[in-house]
């Protein structure tokens, strides 16, 4: 009979199966950056402290000691008697260099600061950037001026001037929560809907809605807000609440959303369905939740919603303007103790000049909603009586703002009119005007009704000599085409066409004296008597390249842009021009170019044109 096999396994024998392998634990718990607590100007005893001055002793390197191979005879007699009294050390604490380094790089100037991050802190395992979950972020938020609703003011406590009024605001009654709107059993069914709440999401899903009610304000949850400049610095959490409302991106024009103080503080994300410009924030919290942490999430976020307000209400100002008004408003709510909290933010001026505003947060209200249906009415009314004040809010500082906007631009477009028409001037002319006025007119309708007439698009030989502001050139849709109008008057981009000094007579050459209702347009300035003598164009090359001492004429430095010939008048307004609408004079050995102004009649003389002009002329 065979034995039974032995399968228990000898300690010298292999293992048969590889059992699987521990999960490696994780290593240090995550904490904030070494700059977090580098920049506190108060360090609290917290955990995540203790665990950054553990870091940093464990980084500081262990000293060493040479020990010497051989030992003097007398050192070791020395030692056999006893050695040395160390009673004096007794009770000696640590070098203080080591526990005392976080407190010594506080006292650091800040640029020494930057540089020295403690050591081996460069690259350190399981940082994270700071947020409202640890104690140490209020204190953070104290060092850039935003101010908790507990905070202990060294004077009064600042509050908001509207204060009243939004108190008023808040105890409006509302229908919809009326008692044959909302019964008791509604109250129940609210009660029990809260009781049920095992976490966030459950308390978000089922409770708020009945808080809030039917609303159509523009809202959203959940979103981070990725795009806004921070409110403190770069390690700081970006602001993720649990609710917000918000303004659809289409109520800011054009010219808002373009504005850079307009995106880095109101328009949150790159979602275009996301609300913008917020100023209601609700941080909620489940059963187990901590309450404290939606309080310092509501004061995060209500800086954020009063630093969008602000920049709305100061837009297109010349000067930052502090009326001590809340207009932004966040919410707490806490379903272990059914509490609902609502709290006003407002800015004001910074106390010492190019430092941060204040940012401050006051308590408005407080409510127990499971306690009774009374009680819920009320919290229920002044939530929603708060979200309606922030949408009125946000709505009159987008209109407003909107409103500059348009302004501006219209002041913008009509200072361009007015340049424009200063450099052309009218058209008409007066008995005590010069003829060559109209004779320039007649030539530039002959020009362009030889243009019609050949039916050909010379835009060169047509093209405008552009007067523009420097720095200031029009978009190509507000460049007004060349149209053929029965009004002389047409504005100077419109009308003026430009004169060549080549001596080629024209494709289709019409006699000089022809009166110009030989056209096919009539003018109003036909009625008039044209000069006795017509001026041809040969009489206006002459009478371009007059005496460079004329009263009508100014010397000019020119240059070139994309192939024009540019210069600038003595009032400072570019003009721009083609090459071949220069005459070349030599007067007293000395070789001039001449241009002249078609309607101010003003002459401008160079001894030399650009570079580039030239290499064109010469082909």
């Amino acid at each position: 009979m065979a034995r039974p096999q032995n399968t228990k396994r000898r300690a010298n024998e292999p293992s048969q199966h590889n059992p699987p392998a521990k999960r490696a634990k994780l290593g240090e718990k995550s904490n904030f950056s070494p700059e977090f607590w580098d920049n506190l100007s108060k360090v609290l005893l917290t955990p995540r402290a203790l665990r950054e001055l553990d870091r940093r002793n464990n980084a500081q390197p262990l000293p060493t000691f040479s020990v010497p191979q051989l030992y003097p005879a007398r050192l070791a007699r020395f030692a056999r008697h006893g050695g040395p009294d160390l009673r004096h050390l007794r009770g000696y604490t640590e070098c203080e260099t080591v526990a005392d380094d976080m407190s010594s790089s506080r006292s650091l100037p800040s640029r020494s600061r930057q540089t020295q991050s403690t050591n081996a802190s460069s690259v350190v395992p399981g940082t994270k950037k700071s947020s409202a979950y640890g104690k140490d972020f209020q204190q953070h938020l104290t060092d850039h001026n935003i101010y908790h609703v507990n905070h202990d003011y060294d004077h009064e406590a600042p509050e908001p001037a509207n204060l009243a009024q939004m108190h008023q605001e808040l105890a409006n009654a509302r229908a919809s929560l009326s008692p044959s709107a909302f019964p008791e059993p509604a109250f129940r069914d609210f009660k029990q809907k809260n009781a049920r709440a095992t976490f966030e999401r459950d308390v978000m899903r089922t409770v708020i809605p009945v808080i809030s009610g039917n609303s159509t304000i523009h809202n959203q949850q959940d979103v981070r807000f990725t795009e806004l400049e921070p409110i403190t610095n770069e390690r700081a959490v970006k602001p993720q609440p649990d609710f917000f409302d918000g303004a659809r991106l289409g109520d800011l024009s054009r010219q808002m959303r373009d504005n850079q103080a307009i995106q880095s503080t109101g328009i949150p994300t790159k979602h275009p369905g996301v609300p913008v410009e917020p100023n209601f924030f609700l941080e909620v919290k489940g059963p187990d939740g901590n309450a404290a942490v939606a309080q310092r999430q509501a004061c995060y976020d209500g800086a954020y919603g009063a630093r969008a307000m602000h920049a709305l209400q100061n837009y297109g100002e010349t000067e930052v303007a502090y009326d001590s008004n809340a207009y932004t408003y966040t919410s707490t709510y806490h379903p272990s103790t059914g509490t609902l909290q609502l709290y006003a933010h407002h800015v004001t001026a910074p106390r010492i000049a190019e430092e941060r505003p204040e940012y401050h947060m006051t308590q408005l209200r407080s409510f127990g909603m499971t306690d009774t249906r009374e009680t819920f009415i009320a919290g229920a009314t002044a939530f929603r009586n708060v979200r309606d004040l922030a949408e009125r809010h946000r709505n009159n500082f987008i209109r407003a703002a909107n409103a500059r906007a348009d302004l501006a631009t219209a002041a913008v477009q009509e200072d361009l009119a007015e340049i424009h028409q200063e450099i052309s001037g009218p058209l008409e002319l007066h008995d005590s005007q010069d003829p060559t006025a109209y004779t320039a007119w007649q030539d530039a309708d002959y020009a362009l009704q030889q243009q019609i007439a050949d039916g050909t698009d010379q835009q060169d030989d047509a093209e405008v000599a552009t007067a523009v502001p420097r720095e200031d050139s029009p978009k190509p849709s507000q460049e007004p085409a060349l149209l053929v109008s029965d009004d002389p008057s047409m504005s100077f981009e419109s009308s003026f066409t430009t004169f060549t000094t080549d001596t080629a007579q024209p494709k289709r050459p019409r006699d000089s004296s022809s009166p110009p209702s030989s056209s096919k347009r009539n003018h109003p300035s036909q009625g008039q008597t044209p000069p006795a003598r017509r001026t041809t164009r040969s009489s206006r090359q002459a009478m371009v390249s007059g005496q460079s001492g004329s009263s009508n004429s100014h010397r000019v430095e020119t240059y070139g842009r994309q192939g024009k010939v540019c210069f600038e008048t003595p009032e400072g307004t570019e003009i721009k021009t083609e090459l071949k609408e220069w005459t070349e004079r030599t007067e007293d050995g000395t070789r001039r170019y001449y241009w002249q102004g078609v309607h101010s009649g003003l002459v401008f003389w160079a001894t030399k044109l650009p570079k580039e002009a030239n290499k064109t002329r010469r082909r």
